[in-house]
């Protein structure tokens, strides 16, 4: 591995583990906060909250176990990332319409992953592709 792709997935690394702990932490946080009065197994604005609390979940927890595979080496880390990262890019732009429109100030670390996980594509499938 070049040193420019050492650097490269040192900071993906990095990014997982930080967006990883950020939607643990952010749905932890909303589970808490008392936004569902009626519960989370209610309809409420459009969808019920126990799904998008599930999913976020889920993409925080793959997130932290993507970071691990890559620290260790494993050989199936960067395909495995390249998964999550679709995951995670995914469950950040459907949920940015309602961060835009309830609390603008929420879409601003959407949109850095967004970003960040976008540029991280390129390197996640040329990575992949060499164990074909």
């Amino acid at each position: 591995m070049k040193r420019k792709d050492r650097q490269i997935q040192l900071f993906l690394q990095i990014f997982l583990l930080l967006s990883g702990i950020y939607l643990i932490g952010l749905n932890l946080w909303n589970l808490n906060s008392g936004m569902w009065n009626e519960g989370i197994f209610e309809f409420y604005n459009g969808e019920v909250p126990v799904f998008k609390l599930t999913a976020g979940f889920i993409t925080g927890f793959l997130s932290l176990i993507s970071f691990w595979a890559l620290w260790i080496r494993a050989h199936w880390g960067h395909g495995f990332t390249l998964f999550v990262s679709g995951l995670l890019f995914a469950y950040n732009l459907i949920g940015l319409g309602e961060a835009i429109f309830v609390n603008p100030y929420h879409a601003i670390p959407m949109v850095f992953i967004l970003i960040i996980t976008l540029q991280s594509f390129p390197f996640l499938i040329r990575r992949t592709t060499r164990y074909l």
